[in-house]
């Protein structure tokens, strides 16, 4: 049995996968550290090094979002700690649009509550998003300006052939915030990589539809024999 290790997004926490940990028998949740005094165009590297000197133990890795920027990071830098990625509404680039950056920059609270309503579909449960507003409120703004601002920076394109590790991606059929499009690139340097949509969902689609994307994860856990 594989140990997994997810990694949450930007604006996030640990808590984006509370509904996946019934399903993964071993698992551990990194919480990535502010890294305050580390330039926007160096985070991704610098939390990748977290994350890798967090690991025990050769892992299957899967991140959302900028935590798929991270793991993909890590293939690359450490190969033989990666058993796997599982790469979730993320992209290997992840361009963040500038009004959006700027609105995080001058009005952060307003825009994370933006960003809260644009992160889920159209049929999420009201409860969800209730919850999902209160929490965002908590969040840092300049922490969470910096983090979007780090998205800007990565692009792995011309690397993506370098990864070689299995690899699943999972793709939210409704996300607005990595759109359907954008996760498709992958398939350019990995064409026969096993790709699944999870219908309806927007972006936190493993809290969204956790049922189908559970779904999802056994599927992904045996194929690979993780």
């Amino acid at each position: 049995m594989a140990h997994w290790y997810l990694i949450h997004g930007a604006a996030s926490s640990r808590l984006t996968w509370t509904r996946q940990l019934a399903v993964l028998p071993e698992v551990s949740r990194a919480s990535l550290p502010a890294f305050e005094t580390v330039a926007p165009t160096a985070l991704i590297d610098a939390w990748a090094d977290y994350c890798l000197s967090d690991l025990t133990q050769p892992s299957v890795v899967m991140g959302h979002s900028l935590g798929g920027a991270i793991a993909l990071t890590m293939a690359l830098k450490a190969p033989t700690m990666i058993l796997g990625l599982v790469l979730v509404g993320t992209a290997p680039r992840l361009p963040v649009n500038p009004d959006l950056l700027e609105a995080l920059r001058t009005k952060p609270q307003e825009a994370l509550a933006k960003i809260v309503r644009w992160s889920l579909g159209p049929h999420a449960d009201p409860l969800l998003l209730s919850r999902s507003l209160a929490q965002i409120a908590s969040v840092d703004g300049r922490r969470a300006y910096r983090e979007f601002l780090s998205c800007t920076y990565f692009d792995v394109v011309q690397d993506l052939p370098r990864i070689t590790c299995p690899r699943a991606i999972i793709a939210g059929e409704r996300d607005r915030m990595t759109p359907l499009d954008l996760v498709k690139e992958f398939l350019k340097a990995w064409p026969d990589v096993p790709f699944y949509t999870v219908p309806e969902a927007g972006h936190m689609m493993m809290l969204e539809n956790p049922d189908a994307f559970n779904d999802i994860l056994r599927n992904i856990a045996k194929r690979f024999h993780w």
